[in-house]
């Protein structure tokens, strides 16, 4: 400060106007005698008025008695008297040339002025204060405005920050426009309205600050908070709602699909044929179209790199191989399993019940579900009956009151024949249809024949796959002595004489002589018979269907005999034609239709009238559905379809 008062002491020391107050008052200034300068300086007020006004701008600047507002009054004060001079040339050339004053000394007493109130307001700033600072200085001094600026705008952005209130950053952003914390004051300003808009979380809330504010930044999220009211209720009926309530949502969409995917969860042809006309304004129509086509697809398993995967009957990837277990697709619906966890999936490859459970298995109408702490039933749709875990003994009561029970597989996972109890007894059925009606005490099944074998007091029953009566005794491996003298339904029964065996009718007629050391049940116009060691065939006359060079011959109906010859199994007929030459290992019945063949190549199929349709080099050969036949090789699965008589694999 001294520095600068000594400065201009020097330029106005000869100044012509200059009167010796003024100098008196400057020297006083220079000893801090600050009174006696305030003294000198009132004396000079009239007596030199331009002389003074520097004078007082210089006490004002000084550091006793700093006063901002004061020194630039008299500092502007003296810029305009000296700048009067320019109406006379003459007296400001003389005053230039003695003081060796020019325009730019009046600048520099500006600048040191700013500098001074500048620290002042870095050590104790105030927005009033500050902005003073800019106007006054700002055009001037740039550099100094943008560092007041930012003071400014750092103190105002603290206080809005210690309110912490919507209204006191909308009133920052509005004021402060070009402040670097404009975007931050914005975004909180944002916030804290939405915030304070829907504190009570009401639906009225969300949609009001949406309809209020349609451009903030926040309605995506009220609109989401606002659907999520209706996800949490869940039901067709309140989404429907929500699209009749809002049909501007952006959310409109997610609602349609949530309607479509409850109504859905029966995922048939039938269900999405209702879905359509129920729904006719549903705006996903190419989503409709690729469902009803999905639905139609049988979709056949495959392996891939030891997980399985889905694909139609043109070999083309329709589920990708992700799961390590899974089932065939039953009423939409399909079993699979993850990392030994087991869920149900529909044919879009969509969870319908989630794969966190130890097993699932088809019941009649749904399906029993096994975790860790019990049992729990699901309706066909996959939605639980009874969701609170029970044990086993409890599920059987559950079932029964539900009509029905838990699915007995037989050879493969396709055929789904069901043995069940209702009322105390025993019957069959198969996909919801009756095969033994529900008056048998017991009821077994037999994969070596398949055929039923039911018990009715002190009767044994035999029955195919179709629920037909096979009318003999039984097979070998199930008789006993007593049962050998019951009669079959054409009215015979084999008899014993001496050790040998014979075949007499109802009247106890003997229609063939006690010559055989052992028989089968007579049916279908021959005798299984056995002589010698050796098994023959033989009609009601005695004469020889097939001669006595047999191993074994075991009744096969309803198609004839297995024929064992020791070189090999055949199938004939009762009339003596060979259906299958005895040139296999196996010969299984598998239904009506078809039989399972066994070689040393593998297994086989062939139909009823003795065609192969597929030559014995499979690992494993199950019914699929009702128009193919699964084949398991080392490489992976093949598919044999019945009506194309063809074979099927994915294609790469």
């Amino acid at each position: 400060m001294r520095k600068a008062i000594f400065l201009f002491f020097c330029f106005l020391s000869t100044l012509v106007i200059a009167q010796k107050n003024t100098l008196k008052g400057l020297t006083a200034l220079q000893d801090a005698n600050y009174g006696l300068a305030r003294s000198y300086f009132q004396k000079e007020n009239s007596k030199s008025p331009i002389a003074a006004r520097y004078g007082w701008s210089q006490y004002y600047m000084s550091s006793y008695g700093f006063d901002a507002d004061s020194a630039y009054l008299y500092l502007t004060l003296f810029e305009q008297a000296y700048a009067s001079l320019d109406l006379d040339i003459n007296t400001k050339a003389k005053l230039q040339t003695k003081l060796s004053l020019q325009d730019s000394i009046i600048d520099s007493l500006f600048r040191h002025l700013a500098t001074q109130e500048l620290q002042v307001l870095k050590v104790d700033p105030k927005i009033s204060r500050l902005e003073v600072f800019m106007q006054r200085y700002g055009q001037k001094y740039p550099d100094y405005l943008q560092t007041s600026t930012s003071l400014r705008d750092s103190l105002a952005f603290d206080l809005a920050l210690t309110a912490h209130s919507a209204a006191a950053y909308q009133e920052f952003i509005l004021r402060y426009p070009f402040a670097k914390q404009y975007e931050e004051a914005k975004r909180r300003f944002e916030l804290l309205l939405y915030k304070e808009q829907t504190q009570q979380n009401r639906e009225s809330d969300y949609f009001a600050y949406i309809t209020k504010y349609p451009d903030g930044p926040y309605v995506e999220e009220a609109w989401k908070r606002l659907y999520d009211k209706y996800i949490q209720m869940g039901t067709i009926e309140s989404f429907s709602s929500f699209i009749e309530n809002y049909p501007k949502a952006p959310q409109i969409g997610l609602a349609w699909r949530q309607i479509y995917r409850l109504y859905m969860r029966t995922y048939s042809v039938e269900k999405l044929k209702s879905f359509e006309a129920d729904y006719p304004n549903y705006p996903f129509i190419e989503d409709l179209e690729k469902d009803s086509e999905l639905l139609l697809k049988q979709l056949y398993p495959f392996i891939e790199g030891q997980k399985y995967g889905y694909m139609d009957a043109a070999g083309k990837e329709i589920i990708p191989a992700q799961y390590d277990d899974v089932s065939a697709f039953v009423e939409g619906l399909a079993i699979v399993s993850k990392e030994t966890k087991y869920g149900l999936i529909n044919k879009r490859n969509e969870a319908i019940l989630p794969f966190k459970y130890l097993d699932v298995s088809i019941g009649k109408g749904g399906f029993i579900v096994e975790d860790s702490v019990g049992y729990m039933l699901l309706d066909s749709q996959g939605q639980f009956i009874q969701k609170d875990p029970i044990e086993w003994e409890e599920l059987q009561q559950v079932l029964t009151a539900y009509n029905w029970q838990v699915v007995e597989v037989t050879d493969s996972q396709q055929n789904r024949f069901e043995i069940e109890e209702r009322n105390g007894k025993m019957g069959v059925t198969r996909k919801s249809k009756t095969i033994l009606s529900f008056k048998y005490d017991e009821v077994a099944y037999t994969e070596e024949n398949p055929m039923f074998i039911a018990k009715q007091g002190r009767n044994l029953l035999y029955f195919d796959t179709t629920g037909k009566r096979i009318d003999f005794t039984g097979l070998d491996w199930f008789l006993n002595a007593n049962e050998l003298a019951s009669f079959t339904k054409d009215g015979y029964a084999v008899c014993s004489k001496a050790g040998k065996l014979g075949l007499m009718d109802q009247k106890g007629r003997i229609l063939i002589k006690h010559a055989f050391e052992s028989a089968q049940p007579f049916w279908g116009g021959a005798w299984a018979v056995q002589q010698n060691g050796k098994w023959g065939l033989i009609g009601l006359d005695s004469k020889v269907i097939l001669p006595f060079k047999n191993q074994k011959i075991i009744p096969f109906p309803p198609f004839g005999y297995l024929v064992d010859d020791a070189g090999g199994l055949g199938l004939i007929s009762t009339s003596g034609k060979w259906i299958l030459k005895p040139e296999y290992k196996t010969i299984k019945l598998i239904d009506d239709t078809y039989f399972l063949l066994e070689d040393a190549g593998g297994l086989g199929l062939c139909s009823s009238n003795g065609l192969v349709l597929v030559p014995c080099q499979y690992q494993r050969i199950v019914r699929y559905d009702e128009n193919s036949f699964q084949l398991t090789t080392s490489e992976g699965l093949v598919y044999f379809l019945i009506d194309d008589q063809k074979f099927l694999t994915k294609k790469p």
